[in-house]
């Protein structure tokens, strides 16, 4: 799903003109990148244009544009008020009023997915680790079969090794599935690894956008504009810069070691 956005604008953020390209995981950083999340989704609704596919977003369409786009975020605390999964899943149906043949068992495809076995239909949800949650919130937002997906801070409470696991996850989403996948997230260190292209927010506004690593490499704008900068960026552009080495920017950081074993 391509979407494409004119001159939008809610409470503090103006003229925001971008566009999310299908295929491509793409990030979102800098302050009011949540905002633009609900925006995107429909829980909000600000000035300007935004359309999905070329079709124009509106008070009629508002209902199945919605379900096209699901918004997960670490915020859990509207799942704790039900006891188990199957019972907060079988609510999320009914609420967006989810034409599902078989729910119980595209609830099980859907924890399936994310790999959580039909054994968690019982479990209550307090019980759950924060890593569980977060499979949990993205299994529900597959049940409505979403051409896009929006995630909010999706590696905040996860350890190296589940990080890991569920950058795995959204990347067979893509992958696999053809879910175009959306990162918000103020850590340029998972925007870095993680996405292809990438938006940054400043003053309100869209301040630059394009390909990760390429923006990336504009180290010295960045530092004057309070942007992040990820480790192994930062490294090799004071190597580049300093030293004269003549390596490349990469994400993983072997492939870093073996550029210098090999120029250095």
């Amino acid at each position: 799903m391509e979407i494409i956005i004119n001159k939008l604008s809610y409470n503090e953020l103006t003229n925001l003109s971008f566009k999310i390209q299908d295929g491509v995981i793409t990030g979102i950083t800098g302050r009011g990148k949540s905002t633009v999340l609900r925006l995107l989704n429909g829980v909000l609704s600000g000035r300007g244009t935004i359309k999905y596919n070329g079709e124009k977003y509106t008070s009629k369409n508002k209902l199945s544009i919605v379900k096209q786009v699901s918004l997960v975020d670490c915020n859990f605390s509207n799942m704790l008020s039900f006891n188990t999964i199957m019972e907060y899943m079988n609510f999320y149906i009914q609420y967006y009023k989810l034409n599902i043949h078989d729910p119980k068992k595209k609830i099980e495809d859907s924890l399936r997915i994310v790999g959580l076995s039909e054994k968690f239909l019982t479990r209550n949800i307090i019980s759950l680790s924060s890593s569980e949650k977060m499979r949990l919130s993205l299994a529900t937002a597959l049940l409505n079969n979403p051409k896009m997906i929006l995630f909010d801070e999706p590696f905040l409470y996860l350890d190296n090794k589940n990080e890991k696991k569920f950058a795995r996850l959204i990347d067979q989403l893509n992958d696999k599935f053809g879910i175009n996948i959306v990162i918000a997230s103020n850590d340029s260190e998972m925007l870095y690894k993680y996405t292809k292209k990438v938006i940054l927010l400043k003053d309100s506004t869209v301040f630059m956008e394009g390909d990760t690593k390429e923006i990336y490499q504009q180290v010295e704008t960045l530092k004057k504009n309070d942007f992040e900068i990820p480790d192994i960026v930062l490294f090799t552009h004071l190597a580049k810069k300093m030293k004269d080495v003549k390596i490349d920017y990469h994400r993983d950081i072997r492939d870093l070691i073996k550029d210098i074993y090999k120029h250095v």
